[in-house]
This record gives structure tokens, sequence and C-alpha cells, in this order.
């Protein structure tokens, strides 16, 4: 039997149950970016490969530096530079010039930096009291220091972001199997919907939803496809329902979820032979939201009003990709936080409160509509407020972390 009317833990609980990770895929490092690792990488030699220089200057055998006076004199022998080591081992009482990130020339162990010395012909002077106490290591990256052969660099589930991909590529890895990324598959329906960028008649709106529902979708790793709009025509909404749900994942649909006359989504997608997983969550906005599998693609019916359509994304849906994705963590932080003034309650249901955090305290914007655009755009908690008549200011409560209101 359909669930209906269940807490929001409840629900998020069975849109988990309802994913797994997707398989992997294997992609080169550059477009693995942002994906999520689905397998162990090692690394294949060790880093660096060889003793090399931390510092320009010259390679030494410490013994050579342990002269108690003030200066010691060295003869000229060579060089190694970054691409170009030096074969020949440097003998006692030689120095070898030296650059950043070249391997030591055999037989050195310690470098001393350029500024310490000063070269006269084929004799190098070092200043001991400048250079201070020398000893094998001075100035040097040891062989394996950064990594040994075959200890693990990355392990299954990490987010790969750019020093993630620089250290496979380091240690050998020139592609990595990837989670493939859900495909997403966007649908605004109603009569009263008109294409951004036309100026709505009377008692028209323009279709923005499928905007926001696609940048939200790609800011949660989806690959998206937005099939626009449709009419309250149950044959044309059954088609539109049934071609976006061929080879997606997953399947927003916004608005035509309610229970009025012209609310047509959820009888279309019973028309289709959806398996109903639940249909309303005790929550505001967005009570009549409704989760279902529809063949291979699982379904989120989100209301149309865009707070409604907000709000249910991401306490719903942006989980539901993360997990196909791959990712451990699949919600937003959470975090405790306190009033700035007070919060209305919604009830018997939980009210999620559009809220900004100035100086530190969550601050609920000015309207708590859930058709008004402008509570979206400042938007960087969700405030979670339990069922009841609500928390004055100054008192504290859980909410989601959307943005870091210090990031532009």
């Amino acid at each position: 039997m359909i669930a209906d009317d269940l807490e929001p833990e409840a629900a998020l609980a069975r849109v988990l149950a309802a994913c797994a990770p997707l398989p992997g895929e294997r992609r080169a490092l550059p477009a693995a970016r942002g994906r999520v690792l689905a397998e162990t990488l090692q690394a294949r030699w060790a880093m660096p490969g060889a003793d090399v220089s931390t510092m320009d200057g010259w390679a030494v055998r410490a013994v050579d530096l342990s002269s108690e006076t003030g200066e010691v004199e060295l003869a000229v022998a060579g060089e190694s530079a970054a691409g170009h080591p030096s074969a020949a081992a440097l003998r006692p009482g030689e120095a070898a010039r030296i650059s950043t990130g070249a391997v030591l020339p055999p037989g050195a162990d310690a470098v001393v930096a350029q500024e310490d010395v000063e070269r006269r012909g084929e004799r190098l002077r070092i200043d001991l009291a400048r250079a201070g106490q020398v000893r094998p290591g001075h100035f040097v990256r040891k062989a394996g220091s950064d990594l040994a052969a075959g200890v693990e660099i990355l392990s299954p589930g990490t987010a790969l972001r750019p020093g993630d991909l620089a250290l496979a590529a380091g240690a050998g890895h020139p592609d990595v199997l990837v989670h493939r990324a859900p495909r997403v598959t966007v649908l605004c329906t109603g009569d009263e919907l008109v294409d951004i960028g036309c100026p709505p008649g009377h008692g028209q709106v323009v279709s923005s939803n499928g905007l926001m529902l696609a940048c939200q979708a790609e800011e949660a790793g989806a690959d998206v496809r937005d099939l626009g709009r449709v009419g309250d025509e149950p044959e044309a909404l059954r088609r539109a329902l049934a071609d976006a749900a061929a080879g997606a994942d997953v399947v927003l649909v916004s608005g035509g979820i309610s229970v009025g006359d012209h609310d047509l989504v959820w009888p279309a997608l019973l028309a289709l032979g959806v398996e109903p997983i639940f249909r309303r969550v005790r929550l505001r906005p967005g009570r009549p939201l409704a989760f279902a599998r529809l063949g291979d693609a699982l379904v989120f019916a989100l209301p149309g009003n865009p707070a409604s359509t907000y709000v249910g994304f991401e306490l719903f849906a942006r989980p539901a990709l993360r997990r196909l994705g791959g990712h451990l963590n699949v919600e937003r932080p959470r975090r405790r936080v306190v009033l700035a003034a007070p919060a209305e309650g919604a009830g018997r249901r939980t009210h999620c409160v559009r809220a900004r955090l100035v100086d530190g305290r969550a601050e609920p914007l000015p309207s708590q509509v859930s058709g008004a655009l402008t509570s979206l755009r400042a938007c960087d908690l969700l405030v979670l407020v339990p069922p009841g008549p609500g928390l004055p200011a100054g008192a504290e409560a859980e909410a989601l972390v959307l943005a870091d209101p210090g990031v532009a």
C-alpha cells in the first residue's frame, strides 16, 4: 500500500532505500573532476622517484662541510638540472650545481643554497656561518618521502577534486573508474506556463522552475535533459511523462501534483503503470510531493510553487542524485543555528524556513509564501522548524546549509 503523509525523515529513508550507486565507467582524468571514484587507486611508483633538491644551489657531501672553521672550499664538478640528472658521482671535496627538483648526483647527500656560496672560477667557497649546520638530507626530498610505490592513494567514494586528480596523475593513472553521472529529465506542467523570455499574459507565469531544477540537478552532479513544459491535457501529459522516463535515472516533474481538478500528473503516472512509493509529506512548503518508480526511472513529482519545488528537490531529490552518483555524504551539511527572529510553525508539519546567515545567526527571509521567488534568491539555509506553533527569536534549530554566504 502506498505510504501517505510521511514525516520528512521517513520519506527520505524511502527515497534512499530506492537508490543504489550507478555502475562505474572509465574516464580520462580531465573528464573525471567532480565524479566519485569507484575503485581503489595505488601509487604505481614512488614519489619522488629519487632524492631531489628542494633548492637552487649546490649538491655536496655533508661530511665535507663538517669543518669547524667559518668557510669551506670545494671543487666545482658538473651540474644536475631538473630532467637532466648527472650520472657522474660526486667525489670527496667536490660540489655540483643543482636546480630545484633535480636529482642529487651519486655520492651527494645534501644541498647548500645558492645564496650561501660564492663561486670563484672552478672553486666554490661556502660560508658556514650563513649556511648553518649542513647534515645529510639538508634541502633534500628523499625518494618515496611523498608516496611509496604500492600504497593506497585514493579510496572508493572519493569525490574527485583537482588535487585528487593531480595525485592520481602523478602516481601513474591516466584514467579512473568513476560512478556514472545520473541522467535526469526535467518536465514542467501547466496551462498557465509561458516560456522564459515571453511576457506572461493575464493569469500566466514564466516557466522558471525547469531552469531552477536543471541547475540544482547539475550542481548535484547529474546530466540533465530539459523537456520544457507541457499543458494540462491528459494524453499529452502521459506522452511527455513516458518520454521523460525513457533512458532516465530520475525524472523531476514540477506542477500538477496536488488534488485539484486540473492536477493531472498523478493520474497520468498511474495510467503509465508507476510503482507508487509515497504520495505526500508532512512538510511546508511542499506537502503534495510524490515519489514513484516508472520503469527504470525514479520520479519526483514536485509541487509547482517555486519554493515548494526548490525545497522538495533539496530535501529528497538531491540526496537521491548524490546516492546514485556514488557519494558517501548525500545530504547537505547540517548545523545548529540560533534564530535572529521568530520562525513560524506549520501545525502538524515540519516548516522548512528559508533563511540567510547574518553575523552567525539565522535570519528568516521576509516572505515564506511558497510562490515567492524572492524567498530563494538570498537563501543560505533551510531551517527545520519542528511541528508546532513555531520558535521564538533566540531559539536553536537545525538547518541545512545550502551555501556559504562568504563565498560569492
